[in-house]
């Protein structure tokens, strides 16, 4: 019988970088790669018989690196491993993984079969596929679509592959956000549901494009690392938590997904869908409110490709025993004058405490009372109304501060949060009438200023769409820590004209 010794080709000695490579990437000499038969990019079986764990990376070569008979291993496959500095490991070729035949159908236009989506997926979390497997996935999905099928098996994998949200015998809902646009709906609509009386356990995303994600806002107020039992712990106690889904792992194998989707502009629609619910389905929600904002700088462009959507998102959840409501919102324009993580966390505290309502508080009642009313809380078309009432009486603020207490936050009170010290100001240059608010060249000033990374940074809008200036007033405020990056925004500003005058 072969022991594991036998059974691979060389033993070689760690050599650790301390580096985190966020990848399974190991390195060779261009000599053991030979005598292996392998190139760079192949696969390698790395055995360490101390700790009895092995694990399978793709390959890369050196001839200066690492010596012979040595192996270079980041800080994320030697903590795999749980190797030392200078342990004897044991190292052979590996066959490349079979869903990588799986990648090939797909990319011929092929279904493929729960089975088949379950090993890529499982892959992915394992890191066991190159970010090129990865991407000739995602643009498979891109060209080709999924079917109905696909889709669920998709979710259910993605779901699978991660922790899960327990809170038993409790109603739990949940809502999502295609996203493209400012406004943090999610920091009122929680309070807001929670005061009535459900169990919302938010996890939300940070910024990838756009200013700030809930999560970046939310972190201006209370801390938003938490654990899985700190979430159960929390919705328990108060009814609701925002906290960043990053943090735990709900379905590791789609942030690998979305990392390289991003670089690609790739966004299958299909996709998305499995991404949304994997999530929702990973936090135990019954009943979730789906916003689709749309406009031409939005994700979805026509409410046409959105009701397609709509179908989708309807039917998968029902297959996973989830209620799906999807709310079609204005995403022609922003939903409220500021971008940044500071500023809208300022601007979502300032509804709830009644200092304004707007696009951005109708919105987000509007949202709230589609739950209220899907789970029998309110009779039907009295949700809004129901949310409303919440809001305006206060309970949702004294509940927004209970969260923000139960996630160690201190800061409770809009006047608590200032915007970075450095402010320059656009002007009209001409006489005329607002054109048009563009979403997405305000996020790219304000990224260009320091957001998501510096909190303070951002946009505040001094006009509103349709309102006739005079040359000379202001029309937006540019805020940032960095006065370098302070100005390379205001010179984008002053190219791109977010604020379009007709």
């Amino acid at each position: 019988m072969k022991t594991e010794t036998t059974r691979f080709a060389q033993t070689m000695s760690v050599k650790v970088f301390d580096i985190e490579a966020n990848k399974f990437v190991s390195i060779i000499h261009e000599i053991d790669a030979q005598e292996l038969g392998i190139m760079p990019l192949d696969y390698i079986e790395i055995y360490c018989p101390r700790t009895k764990k092995r694990i399978t990376t793709v390959v890369d070569t050196t001839k200066t690196m690492v010596k012979q008979d040595e192996i270079g291993l980041f800080l994320d496959i030697k903590e795999a491993l749980k190797v030392k500095e200078k342990e004897q490991v044991l190292v052979r070729a590996s066959p490349q993984p079979q869903s990588v035949q799986f990648i090939r159908k797909k990319l011929w236009g092929h279904e493929l079969s729960p089975r088949e989506i379950k090993a890529i997926i499982d892959d992915i979390t394992q890191n066991k596929l190159t970010e090129i497997e990865t991407s000739a996935f995602i643009s498979a999905v891109f060209i080709h679509g999924n079917s109905l099928k696909e889709i669920v098996a998709t979710t259910k994998a993605l779901a699978a592959g991660g922790q899960r949200i327990r809170i038993p015998d409790r109603t739990i809902v949940d809502k999502h956000s295609i996203g493209g646009i400012n406004g943090r709906a999610s920091m009122i609509l929680v309070p807001i549901i929670a005061a009535g009386g459900l169990l919302i356990p938010k996890t939300a995303s940070r910024a990838i494009t756009s200013a700030a994600g809930t999560a970046d806002c939310m972190e201006v107020l209370a801390n938003v690392e938490l654990s899985i039992k700190q979430i159960e712990k929390i919705t328990k106690k108060v009814g609701g938590v925002i906290a960043w889904g990053g943090a735990v792992e709900l379905a590791p194998a789609d942030d690998k997904i979305i990392k390289v989707e991003h670089p690609l502009s790739l966004d299958p629609k299909s996709q998305v869908i499995a991404s949304v619910l994997a999530k929702k389905y990973s936090v135990g929600a019954q009943y979730v409110v789906i916003d689709i904002p749309i406009g031409p700088e939005t994700k979805i462009h026509s409410a046409q490709k959105a009701r397609k959507m709509e179908k989708r998102f309807v039917l998968v959840g029902k297959k996973l025993g989830m209620k799906i409501k999807v709310v079609l919102t204005n995403g022609k324009q922003p939903a409220c004058q500021v971008f940044g993580a500071c500023l809208e966390a300022k601007n979502a505290l300032e509804i709830l405490e009644g200092k304004e309502f707007g696009y951005l508080g109708k919105k987000s009642c509007e949202l709230a009372g589609c739950l209220f009313e899907m789970t029998g809380k309110t009779p039907k078309g009295k949700g809004f109304e129901h949310a409303k009432n919440i809001l305006e009486s206060g309970k949702a603020l004294a509940k927004m501060k209970q969260i923000i207490k139960a996630q160690n936050g201190k800061i409770v009170d809009s006047t608590q949060i200032k915007p970075a010290k450095f402010k320059k100001i656009v002007r009209a240059n001409r006489n005329g009438t607002i054109k048009e608010l563009r979403v997405r060249k305000f996020a790219h000033t304000a990224r260009r200023a320091g957001a998501p990374n510096d909190k303070k940074a951002g946009v505040v809008i001094l006009v509103k769409n349709k309102e006739q200036v005079k040359k000379g007033v202001p029309l937006f405020e540019i805020y940032s820590s960095n006065q370098q990056k302070l100005e390379l925004a205001f010179q984008y500003a002053l190219q791109k004209k977010p604020a379009l005058i007709g």
